[in-house]
């Protein structure tokens, strides 16, 4: 009887213990329960951009595949897929980005975790000279919808065999009669060799620099004598006196006195498409000085040298008119005025010409 009215106090106690239990453990259970199916505040960055995420996964894998995110082999990932994710965890992803290189005439494909162009040109093994050109420039940042352009420049010298034409050169002679040649010596092509720095971007030559020329034979100029004697006849009909008359040029059937006499003048040639004017625009086919230029009568100079509005015979040309003018008209070089660019191409550049300037007044 002792015995049982024992047991029955110790029953009842551990009761009241596993009661007290209860009451604590339950609601701890509950609390831990309820936290683990709370969403976990995270910092999710890929490509650069972060943003803040709440999440229910576990671990990073878990996170990436509740956002349909599949991983490459070349892509970054910080920590590992397998890391557990807690509150504060940040998470940090770069993709891989095919970006496009045009180079060499074609379009290579670069698979790049880079975001700069350098860094894109290296991932792709494409390897650059000092004077290549890159576009954007190599420090630019990267988009994922980028493209690069690489266009290859080379510099190099290549040596070309020219002619060189020889200059007529007219020698006023006191002694011959006016209207009479003579040939003092017979004029012969020189030949030298040019040595140019060529530059060209993908293949294409855009610049030609004449660094030296080697004269291999020389040029002789064609040397005419030309009589400057006046024929009088004196008292005596059947004499005949040569008298001198200084300074005076036979020219295009022609005789007078130039101002000056230009030696060793460039002739180039241009057109009206060649002055860089639309057709339709009001100063087409003008010159300088406001009025049409005309094929067979003006010419571009440099008027430091001929005064606009002056006459000159060139040799070879004729008689011409300076009416216009032109950044390379500097110096010994005339642009002569013809009707079409086809024409002025066939002109060329001629050397060596000799230019007398005869005033406002056409002879």
């Amino acid at each position: 009887m002792e015995l049982r009215t024992m047991w029955e106090r110790y029953k009842n106690k551990g009761l009241v213990i596993f009661g007290v239990l209860a009451l604590v453990i339950i609601p701890m259970i509950g609390y831990f329960s309820a936290q683990a199916t709370q969403p976990k505040q995270v910092t999710f960055s890929l490509d650069g951009e972060s943003r803040k995420v709440a999440t229910k996964a576990e671990t990073v894998e878990e996170f990436l595949a509740e956002r349909q995110i599949t991983l490459t082999e070349k892509d970054s990932l910080q920590p590992a897929p397998t890391t557990k994710l807690k509150d504060g965890t940040e998470i940090f992803l770069h993709t891989v980005w095919s970006i496009p290189v045009q180079i060499d005439g074609q379009t290579k494909v670069i698979q790049t975790l880079s975001r700069d162009v350098a860094g894109a040109l290296k991932d792709g093994g494409i390897t650059l000279s000092e004077k290549d050109r890159v576009e954007p420039a190599l420090t630019a940042s990267l988009a994922k919808s980028s493209a690069i352009t690489v266009k290859r420049v080379v510099e190099k010298m290549v040596d070309e065999e020219e002619r060189v034409t020889y200059q007529e050169i007219r020698k006023n002679d006191s002694a011959l009669e006016k209207g009479k040649t003579k040939v003092l010596q017979t004029g012969q092509e020189g030949k030298a060799i040019a040595h140019y720095k060529l530059v060209t971007v993908d293949g294409k030559e855009v610049s030609r620099e004449l660094v030296s020329r080697d004269v291999v034979t020389p040029k002789k100029d064609h040397v005419i004598a030309v009589g400057t004697a006046v024929a009088m006849r004196t008292e005596d009909s059947s004499q005949r006196v040569l008298v001198a008359s200084a300074g005076m040029v036979s020219r295009g059937g022609k005789v007078f006195r130039p101002k000056k006499v230009l030696n060793g003048v460039t002739l180039t040639a241009y057109s009206p498409a060649g002055g860089g004017k639309h057709p339709s625009s009001a100063g087409y086919g003008r010159t300088a000085t406001g009025v049409k230029a005309q094929a067979g009568h003006t010419i571009a100079v440099d008027p430091r040298v001929i005064p606009y509005g002056w006459w000159v015979y060139i040799d070879g040309v004729g008689y011409r008119r300076a009416e216009d003018t032109g950044g390379a008209m500097k110096g010994g070089k005339i642009d002569v005025f013809v009707s079409t660019e086809s024409e002025a191409v066939q002109f060329g550049r001629k050397r060596n010409k000799t230019v007398y300037i005869i005033g406002p007044q056409k002879p």
